[in-house]
């Protein structure tokens, strides 16, 4: 595993923790749409490194499911806490960032692998 790759899968650790924390804790006033954007942006940041991070297309669109699935459930979550609500409007946005880096990491999936010194072999039958 190269170096850049062992950062890539340390900051998506990070990003995935950051992401959970920020969307359990309590918030206070923001400016009006802000939020949306800072949900676009975790969910694009998080799906983009998990794109970065694993090689197999199938792990790729697993990884996916679950950043699409984390968005949802973390708003669930949200309508049940005293001090957040659930939002339809949160939910696309944590989907548009998710879409979002899909368009962005596969037109340059070819040079990002060779970036990180691998194949540029995305089969569910070879490594990783």
């Amino acid at each position: 595993m190269t170096t850049l790759l062992y950062l890539a899968r340390i900051l998506l650790v990070a990003v995935l923790v950051v992401v959970v924390w920020a969307s359990l804790k309590q918030t206070g006033n923001t400016i009006a749409g802000s939020d949306k954007i800072a949900h676009f942006l975790a969910y694009m940041s998080l799906a983009g490194l998990g794109l970065v991070s694993f090689q197999l297309l199938r792990n790729q669109c697993l990884f996916m499911l679950f950043c699409l699935a984390l968005g949802g459930t973390m708003e669930l979550i949200q309508g049940q806490l005293p001090h957040r609500v659930m939002g339809w409007d949160d939910m696309l946005a944590n989907s548009l960032g998710v879409l979002t880096a899909i368009l962005v990491y596969w037109p340059l999936r070819g040079w990002i692998d060779r970036l990180l010194g691998r194949g540029t072999t995305t089969t569910a039958t070879s490594g990783e």
